[in-house]
C-alpha cells in the first residue's frame, strides 16, 4: 500500500506490521521510571493525528522499539523521543537525518515525526522484512505515583 506521510511517499504493509507487533511483548521493554511512566501514560502521550498515522502503518503505539527521555519541560511534561518500526520502504522523500541533525515533520502541537530507512535496534520480529523506522518526539505527562525526575 502506498501512502504519503509528511514529505515521504512510502510503500508499506500494515497487515505484516500488525503481525510483527502481535509477536512483541507489551510495553517499551524497559523498567526505568521514565519508561514505565511512558508505558502507563501512552494513552495521553500522542495526539490523535499521530495515533491515526501509526495505525495506518499497522504500528502498535504501546510498543516502541526505543525511548529516549530528554528533560522535564517548564510545562511539566517530559520531552521524550523514540521510534517504532514497520514493514515497508521509502519511495521518495528527503532523509530525516541531514548532517547529523534530525529534520522532523511537525504533526501536532508537541509532536513531530520522521520516516527513515536508517534503522536502529530493530526487533527480531522484523528480521528479513523490508523495514522502515518511524522516529518521533512527543511530550509525556508524569502519571506514576513515584516522584518524577527533575
Amino acid at each position: 500500500m502506498q501512502t504519503t506521510m509528511g514529505r515521504w511517499l512510502i510503500d508499506h504493509d500494515p497487515d505484516a506490521t500488525r503481525a510483527c507487533y502481535a509477536r512483541r511483548p507489551p510495553g517499551s521493554g524497559c523498567t526505568c521510571n521514565e519508561c514505565r511512566n511512558f508505558d502507563a501514560a501512552v494513552g495521553q502521550t500522542f495526539p490523535a493525528d499521530f495515533i491515526a498515522l501509526v495505525l495506518t502503518l499497522g504500528v502498535d503505539p504501546t510498543k516502541p522499539s526505543e525511548l529516549a527521555h530528554y528533560c522535564r519541560e517548564a510545562s511539566g511534561l517530559h520531552l521524550t523521543g523514540g521510534w517504532f518500526h514497520c514493514v515497508g520502504s521509502i519511495l521518495s522523500g528527503e532523509a530525516v537525518v541531514k548532517n547529523g541533525t534530525y529534520q522532523l515533520e511537525k504533526l501536532a502541537s508537541g509532536c513531530e515525526f520522521g520516516i527513515s530507512a536508517r534503522l536502529d535496534l530493530v526487533p527480531e520480529v522484523f528480521a528479513a522484512l523490508p523495514t522502515l523506522q518511524l522516529d518521533f518526539v512527543t511530550r509525556v505527562p508524569w502519571v506514576l505515583p513515584e516522584p518524577e525526575p527533575t
